[in-house]
Order: structure tokens, then C-alpha cells, then sequence
């Protein structure tokens, strides 16, 4: 007991003040409340993740009216881009860096067979 009564009176007086404040409420009230706050912080960061990445997806195209859209991008470290794009029903495979672009390849139709390669097996 004296070594509580000595340790109340050594803590700070915004300590004091703020243990004063708390005697009333109950632990699992602080744990709510708690709880409470992390679930608006998490709320948050995931509206925010969630609503960058619909940014940066009309950024690529996602959602464009006109010729051009970009498909599918993968990242390749550093400043190097891969990039299948469509452009007027053409698909072809772009590479980018953060000097210029390059066409790699065009691509054969979605719905092509292969160009009867079944008979050179």
C-alpha cells in the first residue's frame, strides 16, 4: 500500500489527472473503444488501397472509350514495364522504360487456332 501511495505521488500530474479519469470506466468499455478505433483506422486504409488502386487502373486504360487499352501491365524492376495492349482489335506486347517503348510482338487474334500447326506434329 505505501509503495502505491508513493507511486501515485511521484507520477506526473497529467498521469495523476488522466488515472483519475479512467477510475470511473470499465476495462472492457477502454477495450471497445479501442477496438473501435482500429477498426475506423483499418476502415480507412482499405477504402484508401482500394480507391488508389481504381486510380491507377483508368491511369492503364481499365476503363477507356477510346482505340487504345492497355490489357495487362507487369512490372520488371527498376524502371521496366511489360505491357499487352489493344489497339483497333490489334493486341500487341509493348516494353517500356523511363527512356522510351518498344514493340516486342504482335499478337495472333484471341480466337485464332494457330495457323494450322496441327499438321506440322
Amino acid at each position: 500500500m505505501l509503495l502505491l501511495c508513493l507511486t501515485a505521488s511521484v507520477l506526473p500530474a497529467w498521469a495523476q489527472e488522466a488515472s483519475r479519469e479512467l477510475d470511473g470506466r470499465s476495462p472492457w468499455a477502454l477495450l471497445a473503444q479501442a477496438l473501435l478505433s482500429l477498426a475506423v483506422v483499418v476502415g480507412v486504409i482499405y477504402l484508401m488501397y482500394f480507391g488508389l488502386r481504381r486510380l491507377t487502373d483508368r491511369g492503364l486504360g481499365a476503363d477507356a472509350a477510346g482505340p487504345l487499352r492497355v490489357l495487362q501491365a507487369r512490372h520488371l524492376g527498376g524502371d521496366h514495364w511489360l505491357y499487352v495492349v489493344e489497339v483497333e482489335g490489334r493486341r500487341m506486347v509493348v516494353g517500356a522504360t523511363s527512356t522510351g517503348m518498344a514493340l516486342i510482338a504482335e499478337l495472333e487474334p484471341s480466337g485464332a487456332t494457330g495457323g494450322g500447326r496441327e499438321d506440322e506434329v
